[in-house]
């Protein structure tokens, strides 16, 4: 009824290389995140509610 996935070689590159990419940005995001200044922060998390 369902046959395994089985990967060549090959093919196995493409889900890590993805994963690799997608964790990276992800880390960049979290580090500029957590290297904010708190006035910079404040700023932004404010950002929404000004008035025009």
């Amino acid at each position: 009824m369902f046959r395994r996935i089985i990967y060549e070689d090959w093919q196995l590159i493409f889900p890590v290389v993805a994963l690799a990419v997608a964790s990276c940005v992800y880390l960049v995001a979290a580090w500029r995140a957590a290297r904010m200044k708190p006035a910079q922060a404040k700023r932004l998390a404010n950002l929404p509610f000004e008035n025009p």
